[in-house]
């Protein structure tokens, strides 16, 4: 996989990702986005801190979080969540963690691939961790409901305002993200596969064909080339009427989301008999 990485404060522009809007785009991308301002995490409150992502096409396969520079005197206390655009759920990052010894100056990067979570009584030296929860007791924001890997953000669309919150739920400790934090997402805008779902009789006497399709991701769209015909948007079931004797064919692609055609179309044919 290409990785195209952009490093913004907060806003993405589209850089060298220009390309993409071809009708032969990557398939994929990678974009970085950062908050780079201390998230001063306040005593038994809470706090957010946003970064917008803009112009990245497809949809998101995989997302990554980096907490800069954290330190909390009870690091148990500290619940980090992130929210999507868009999105009803909100992810706990870290949550009921590290026990009671200060935590001072770590750079957590929470990745779902990561090897290991959080300890619950630590030590939480820095590193990468999947999404780490040992309580149960967090009420999400109104609305919302809440997941414990990245993964459920998988599908969406990225553009939008992405959102981090910081809360502390116990009296007498603080502390922040001296370094704020970053963001970065991954996307995939190919194509998919055309299966096809229903076919006229390879034989037939019959004037009318409705052929049905499928393609295994979602958000593409569909062109289909009836015999000669040029390629135009279809969508399934495909009628076809006023049939003529003789031999036919029809190919099916699917249609990323930035245009790219899937390389081999799906093919139907069949025979109509006098």
């Amino acid at each position: 996989m290409r990785r195209l990485a952009l490093m913004t404060a907060g806003v993405i522009s589209l850089g060298g990702l220009a390309g993409l809007a071809t009708s032969t785009p990557a398939q994929a991308a990678v974009r970085t986005v950062t908050h780079p301002p201390a998230i001063v995490v306040p005593d038994v409150s809470s706090t957010s801190a946003t970064v917008d992502v803009a112009n990245l096409p497809g949809r998101v396969t995989d997302v990554d979080v980096v907490l800069t520079n954290v330190s909390h005197t009870f690091p148990d206390d500290l619940d980090i969540f992130l929210r999507a655009p868009g999105s009803t759920q909100v992810v706990r990052l870290m949550s009921d963690v590290c026990g009671s010894a200060d935590l001072v100056g770590v750079t957590f990067t929470i990745d779902d691939d990561a090897g290991t979570t959080l300890p619950d009584n630590g030590p939480c030296p820095s590193g990468s961790y999947r999404p780490s929860d040992t309580g149960t007791a967090e009420v999400p924001p109104p609305g919302t409901t809440l997941a414990d890997s990245l993964a459920a953000f998988d599908g969406i669309d990225p553009n939008g305002t992405w959102t981090l919150i910081a809360s502390d739920d116990l009296a007498g400790d603080t502390g922040q993200l001296a370094g704020g934090f970053s963001l970065t997402v991954t996307t995939d805008d190919a194509p998919g596969v055309t299966t096809i779902t229903s076919r006229p009789k390879k034989s037939t006497k019959a004037r009318k064909a409705t052929i049905g399709f499928t393609a295994d991701k979602a958000h593409v769209t569909f062109q289909c080339k009836v015999d000669a015909k040029e390629w135009k948007a279809c969508n399934s079931p495909l009628t076809l009427r006023h049939l003529k004797p003789g031999k036919h064919k029809v190919r099916v692609r699917s249609v990323g989301e930035s245009g790219q055609f899937e390389a081999t179309p799906a093919l139907v044919k069949w025979r109509v008999r006098r």
